[in-house]
């Protein structure tokens, strides 16, 4: 934005920056910020920006340009769990979301709250939003057939598996209805990696729009 100026009797029009000398040598530049269309929201929480009042401010924005690509959407306690069974099998529990239709994408995260065992920690499931119509209504899902199921054995050591053949605490089928989304929850033990799956579990559930990522 440039600003009109009057200076020593002499109008200055459209002037977007002044530079003034400073007491002791070197300038100083003055620059008009009341176009400034930014909110601390858009920034980040490092950072600082001038608003258009001219009032140096802090983001408050953790992620970067202002966009939520992460969205927690339901926090749901699955309780005791425990199987050493190399089948799948129900957990009697279900996870229910009441509003997905703004999403293309959700993360279902069943991590461990406490351990009997020291062993099955966390998997995590993507389920994909699709819609035959509209964007604003999603009518169907597909459950990604890999599952990333993270364990910790007795010495602390970390060890992960990605596989078709779900292991873990993961979402086995959805059923969808008036724009949210149902998921029973099942579990497998994989034998080929150390521990059962044994302990106190809740399942976290998070929202993607594509757009926001493709965006950046």
């Amino acid at each position: 934005m440039a600003q009109t100026i009057s200076l020593l009797g002499a109008t200055y029009p459209d002037v977007p920056q002044v530079v003034l000398p400073k007491q002791g040598g070197g300038t100083a530049t003055f620059t008009d910020v009341t176009d400034t269309t930014a909110t601390a929201a858009d920034v980040l929480s490092t950072a600082y920006f001038y608003t258009a009042a001219g009032v140096r401010t802090q983001g408050t924005n953790s992620g970067g340009g202002g966009t939520d690509r992460l969205v927690l959407l339901q926090t749901t306690s699955l309780g005791s769990l425990s199987t050493s069974s190399t089948s799948a099998a129900d957990t009697g529990k279900t996870v229910s979301v009441s509003s997905i239709d703004a999403y293309d994408l959700l993360i279902v995260e069943t991590s461990v709250d406490t351990v009997v065992n020291n062993r099955h920690t966390c998997t995590v499931a993507l389920v994909f939003l699709t819609a035959n119509t509209t964007v604003e209504t999603k009518n169907g899902y597909s459950i990604a057939a890999a599952k990333l199921n993270m364990r910790i054995s007795s010495s602390a050591v970390t060890t992960t598996r990605v596989s078709t053949n779900a292991y873990g605490i993961y979402p086995n089928s959805a059923s969808l209805s008036n724009g949210g989304i149902s998921m029973p929850m099942y579990y497998r033990y994989a034998s080929t990696q150390t521990g059962t799956i044994n302990g106190t579990y809740t399942a976290r559930v998070y929202g993607i729009k594509l757009i926001d990522l493709i965006g950046g």
